[in-house]
């Protein structure tokens, strides 16, 4: 398995389902891994979170961040209960 690297562009290499959009072909910013072989991707032209496998994603530049997903990386937190 290749190593991902948080803020990294990746793209769906098949058909993924993200609220009525096809996802295959687009571009997303990998977050982090999940479990077994899935991961926490972030499609920025809807903004919302998807968990695909691994399996279907490629890494467009391996290794590079883009300044804009590296500012977001640093603003994301896991939510927690606080009560």
């Amino acid at each position: 398995m290749t190593d991902f690297t948080k803020g990294e562009v990746v793209v769906f290499t098949d058909h993924y389902d993200l609220f009525d959009i096809d996802m295959k072909g687009k571009e997303c910013m990998f977050y982090r891994m999940t479990v077994e072989n899935k991961c926490l991707v972030l499609d920025p032209v809807s903004e919302e979170w998807a968990e695909p496998c691994i399996s279907i994603l490629k890494q467009k530049n391996p290794g590079h961040v883009p300044k804009k997903y590296a500012k977001l990386c640093t603003r994301i937190k896991t939510m927690v209960v606080t009560y």
